[in-house]
């Protein structure tokens, strides 16, 4: 049997930007048993992928010990892989599948990639879900980048169900709106979108998501819109089967926007000028639009203005 170990560095957006890669080595050897190495902050993720058998935790930014690299090492020896994928390649987890045995490892040109036996050209302005899947080549495999996938358990379906239910949203559906941190977009631009959109589709009521991190903004928010919904998902699956059941996701980048990505949902992103739009989201969509800060600006320097004019355009 094929053992596949990837070591996938970075949150939620991130893993979830390699499950098309995932998804394309299931699919190829339906046998093996494939494990990912993320840190404790994106575990979550793999509850919404089947293509995965075994998710391992190690915190690739934190300052690791020598026992935390051997405790790793152990594990990973242990396994026996056949190959191992690294999407983000340093010196250290090099050295460490150096040092595993494994006969097969792959990664992108960098730091200490003398240490692999495959190394795949990259092209920094790629679609980064395209980008991960080129890194297949070196095991043959020649197939195009699938979308971004997720499976949606049926109690999470279930209970987005009943929370629209609870939240008085009728079968003409509902706008749903990602506001992030405090720190990111401010509330009274959210606040400007949500009463445009209320005044043009005041049949769609607006939601948002609460989150840990978002608190103030929320308050702030519906202080200033009043009769705005708000939604409390307790985990990945209920976001996103949430995410999937809207008409229209607006969201500040993040997470929750390559949620919307693998969901099919109307997507309208906003990003600071430090993420690339062709990098971040399939742009080539036509369900996704996305409006960007210019060079030098912070999200926050977004014109909710042009949100809606994004929103509106046909």
């Amino acid at each position: 049997m094929m053992r596949i170990l990837a070591l996938v560095p970075g949150g939620t957006g991130d893993q979830l930007l390699f499950f098309p890669t995932l998804d394309t080595l299931k699919q190829q050897y339906p046998n093996a048993e494939i494990d990912v190495v993320v840190e404790p902050r994106a575990m979550a993720a793999y509850r919404v992928c089947q293509s995965v058998n075994r998710v391992l935790k190690f915190d690739f930014k934190d300052r690791n010990s020598l026992a935390d690299f051997g405790n790793l090492l152990g594990t990973i020896r242990d396994r026996e892989y056949d190959a191992a994928i690294v999407t983000q390649p340093n010196l250290s987890m090099n050295v460490l599948l150096w040092l595993s045995g494994i006969p097969k490892r792959i990664s992108f040109k960098g730091q200490g990639d003398f240490l692999l036996t495959d190394i795949i050209a990259m092209d920094p302005q790629e679609y980064t879900a395209v980008q991960n899947h080129n890194l297949l080549m070196a095991v043959n495999i020649q197939k195009h980048c699938p979308p971004i996938k997720v499976n949606l358990p049926k109690n999470d379906l279930d209970w987005s169900t009943n929370e629209q239910k609870r939240l008085g949203i009728q079968q003409s559906g509902f706008i749903l709106l990602n506001c992030g941190a405090y720190a990111n977009y401010p509330a009274a631009s959210w606040a400007t979108i949500a009463k445009d959109l209320q005044a043009k589709q005041p049949n769609l009521p607006i939601v948002a998501i609460d989150s840990v991190n978002n608190a103030a903004l929320l308050k702030q928010l519906t202080t200033l819109v009043p009769n705005l919904l708000i939604t409390s998902p307790t985990d990945i699956g209920k976001l996103t089967a949430f995410i999937a059941s809207a008409n229209l996701f607006i969201c500040a980048e993040g997470d929750a926007m390559q949620l919307g990505v693998a969901v099919g949902t109307a997507l309208v992103a906003i990003l600071g000028a430090n993420t690339p739009a062709g990098k971040s989201l399939p742009i080539a969509e036509k369900r996704i639009k996305y409006v960007q800060a210019s060079a030098g600006q912070s999200l926050k320097a977004v014109d909710p203005l042009i949100v809606l004019e994004t929103i509106w355009a046909g």
